[in-house]
């Protein structure tokens, strides 16, 4: 799968293709809460291990983004 961005799906947010899934979701379970890539798939059974890590390198690529996005929100 890939990574998409539609704006009909979560606000156009970037997701994991055909399920929904937000990057900044797998983002913030490895960042925030201290979920390691193989837990995350327990979190997310649709994802496989290949999924969370090209989420991660998506989320690390556009980290600016993210970022700027956060604390437009805060």
């Amino acid at each position: 799968m890939s990574i998409v961005q539609d704006p009909a799906h979560s606000d156009g947010a970037p997701t994991i293709e055909g399920t929904g899934i937000r990057v900044k979701d797998i983002a913030g379970a490895y960042e925030h809460s201290g979920y390691e890539p193989d837990e995350i798939t327990q979190l997310y059974p649709d994802l496989s291990l290949g999924d969370v890590h090209r989420a991660l390198a998506y989320y690390y690529d556009h980290i600016d983004e993210f970022r700027s996005a956060e604390s437009a929100v805060a």
